[in-house]
């Protein structure tokens, strides 16, 4: 899970240099992506301390 996380990271780090050019509409995609990508390690962590994923 910490590789993940530092994996999202590094890929907010190079889109937020091109954020800046970018549309407000490319922006909110952009925001809504990482909130989901969060919200599915969050879902994945809970279901594999639950013993539901290996």
């Amino acid at each position: 899970m910490t590789q993940t996380l530092n994996i999202i990271g590094q890929a907010v780090d190079r889109l937020e240099a091109t954020s800046r050019r970018a549309t407000r509409g490319a922006r909110v995609a952009l925001a809504f992506g990482i909130v989901a990508a969060g919200y599915g390690l969050v879902v994945a962590s809970a279901l594999h301390g639950a013993g539901v994923a290996a």
